[in-house]
């Protein structure tokens, strides 16, 4: 324990005489030193906390002077924790008006007969001090002890954040990489976690963050494995002002928690294997042949109706995904929002109830650094459709840029280049067009290259400026004629006034077209597949 102004008091060999009590708090807060001195202002030699010793040499006795009139409140401002006064010296007794001062300011006075020598009370405080720093790391090598012993439990993350807590006298969480606690010291938190925002930002690896929050002193520190993996946040509170928490304790407890978690990995390497397997059955609708086991692995199946996530990203983002659904070691309240999940295929795949999926999407999104496409609600017989949906919209949210697409929201995700990468789209119609993509028909003479014969596929394309060179007084092109054919969706008299010519004219063209082209123009799929072509094409279309 401290020493304090009362446990000097209690010393019978000083023989201390207390005169004013002054502030009962300040009586039991921790004395940092003591300093004598004679002078009016003693304030700039004093740092907060000190006992100041004085015999009152320059000191009037019945009233103060103009440098003594704020002698108490210079003293109170500075930290002092009270005025001992030797008397016998130079004042029989404490003048008045410093007892008047001390009283007013709430300054603790008490008076030093003059058989007690200065030095005596000297030597008590510093014995004070020094008894008190043997205990602190006394205390601290406990408590650092302890909190060692608990790196051996069965469950030693759960064990060390409880330690923790009891060693600080507040409460602990821990945190996985995107913010969810997934072990805590108390079912209820004093504190909103989710609510200390910024704090939770760390930009450099092993970072200490110390913040106050509705009374309590909290300090955040990054939890990272040796090879400078982030594996979540230590969060520690205890009531107090700034400062009141034990940092190097709370240090070392990020410090064993970075091994305990790390120390798993190789133990939770087959879980993860049997994950992925068991996912895949449940994707695959055998959700039925992997039930026995899902209390073990999951901690139970999610209620139906469900969805399906496909989850894209870099490994390290898609293992902070797999902390995040972790359901073991959960202290704070009964997990109501299991997960299957798995690695599938490269993907992180989680199926979830319909109720609880923008929670999930939500927390997977919040970083930046996870693609995320989902299902449409449906039941476990039907996963193998919510698997199709989801691959689907993970692969429009990846080409649209989106952090999350719904499949059938209508952000696209049922649309050809919403699926298909746009290099191969642009492929696809290069080699469609091919055999078109010089071809020119006169109005007056019908159809011929510029060499004077048609085009045959295979042979050598001129460049795109070259195509572009083209009469258009009595020329056309012949992909801006089934471009405008396939616009007009087939209506013959349209097309002809969107190309500049007669509709039997254009008629004769495209029937030119559909034999180079090799196709029939009365097929629905050619149709299709055309308009797509005229489209995406590299040759591209003058009437687009």
């Amino acid at each position: 324990m401290a020493i304090t102004v009362n446990i000097l008091l209690e010393q019978r060999s000083l023989n201390l005489s207390l005169a004013v009590e002054g502030d009962k708090e300040t009586l039991d807060m921790p004395i940092s030193w003591v300093h004598f001195s004679e002078s009016p202002d003693p304030t700039p030699y004093l740092e907060g906390g000190e006992v100041l010793l004085t015999t009152g040499l320059v000191m009037p006795k019945d009233q103060p002077d103009e440098i003594h009139r704020s002698f108490a409140s210079r003293l109170i401002d500075a930290g002092v924790r009270g005025i001992g006064f030797g008397i016998g010296v130079q004042h029989d007794s404490i003048p008045q008006w410093l007892v008047y001062q001390c009283e007013a300011t709430g300054l603790a006075l008490f008076s030093v007969p003059l058989k007690t020598p200065f030095i005596a009370i000297s030597k008590t405080i510093a014995r004070g001090i020094s008894d008190d720093t043997h205990q602190n790391f006394a205390r601290m090598y406990s408590n650092q002890q302890r909190l060692m012993r608990s790196v051996k439990s069965l469950d030693p993350v759960s064990t060390i954040v409880s330690r923790l807590a009891e060693l600080i006298g507040g409460w602990v969480a821990l945190l996985n990489p995107v913010g969810s606690i997934i072990s805590s010291s108390h079912h209820v938190l004093p504190v909103e976690v989710g609510a200390l925002g910024d704090a939770l930002a760390f930009s450099v690896l092993g970072e200490a963050k110390f913040t106050v929050a509705k009374g309590y002193d909290i300090a955040i520190f990054h939890v990272a494995s040796p090879t400078k993996q982030t594996l979540g946040y230590l969060v520690a509170g205890r009531k107090g002002e700034k400062g009141t928490i034990d940092h190097p304790l709370v240090a070392e407890a990020a410090s064993l928690l970075s091994l305990a978690v790390n120390g798993t990995a190789d133990s939770n390497r087959s879980l993860n294997h049997l994950r992925s397997t068991m996912t895949r059955l449940c994707l695959e609708g055998e959700s039925q042949s992997v039930r026995r086991f899902a209390d073990d692995v999951w901690s139970g199946l999610p209620v139906q109706p469900l969805v399906a996530l496909r989850i894209i990203g870099q490994q390290d983002a898609l293992e902070d995904a797999g902390r995040l659904f972790e359901p073991f070691r959960r202290t704070v309240a009964k997990n109501d929002n299991r997960v299957v999940f798995g690695i599938v295929d490269g993907d992180m795949w989680a199926i979830v109830s319909q109720s609880n999926a923008a929670m999930w999407t939500q927390q997977l999104t919040r970083t930046g650094r996870l693609t995320v496409g989902q299902s449409s609600g449906v039941t476990w017989i039907d996963m193998p459709r919510a698997r199709h949906e989801a691959y689907q919209a993970g692969a429009e949210a990846l080409t649209s840029g989106k952090a999350l697409v719904q499949y059938g929201s209508g952000e696209g995700g049922a649309t050809l280049e919403g699926v298909v990468e746009p290099s191969l789209m642009r492929a696809f119609a290069d080699l469609k067009l091919a055999p078109i993509a010089n071809l020119i028909f006169d109005l007056s003479t019908g159809p011929h290259t510029k060499a004077g014969k048609p085009r045959q596929a295979g042979t050598a394309k001129t460049s795109e400026s070259q195509i572009a060179k083209v009469d258009s007084g009595t020329q056309v092109r012949a992909i801006d004629v089934l471009w405008a054919w396939l616009q007009s969706r087939g209506r013959a008299e349209e097309a002809a006034r969107m190309a500049g010519m007669h509709r039997h004219t254009l008629t004769k063209y495209l029937g030119v077209i559909g034999k180079e082209l090799g196709v029939d123009l009365n097929d629905p799929g050619t149709t299709a597949e055309l308009w797509y072509a005229c489209r995406f094409s590299r040759f591209g279309s003058t009437l687009k």
